[in-house]
């Protein structure tokens, strides 16, 4: 998971934990189709753990994107991120 600034939810609370799981992931692909959640958190034996999902959706990454992916997953988080508005910190 992903540490971003802390979003609130009016509904659900407050998150900082970003998770995007790719959905689809075809061989010639004119695109890619990830889940996103962002989830509270709170410290568990000093380790920073996801509590309750506070907001999610989908996102699909055009095939131009797609291209510059390469092999850094890390481009992925950062592409979902900056397509959400949620900042990584």
């Amino acid at each position: 998971m992903t540490t971003i600034q802390t979003i609130t939810v009016p509904t659900k609370g407050n998150g900082n934990l970003f998770e995007l799981t790719a959905l689809n992931f075809p061989m010639n692909p004119q695109s890619v189709t990830f889940y996103w959640q962002v989830f509270s958190s709170e410290i568990i034996e000093e380790v920073l753990t996801p509590t309750q999902c506070v907001i999610d959706g989908n996102i699909t990454m055009d095939a131009e994107t797609y291209a510059q992916w390469g092999e850094n997953d890390d481009y992925c988080i950062q592409w979902a991120c900056n397509l959400l508005n949620f900042v990584i910190v």
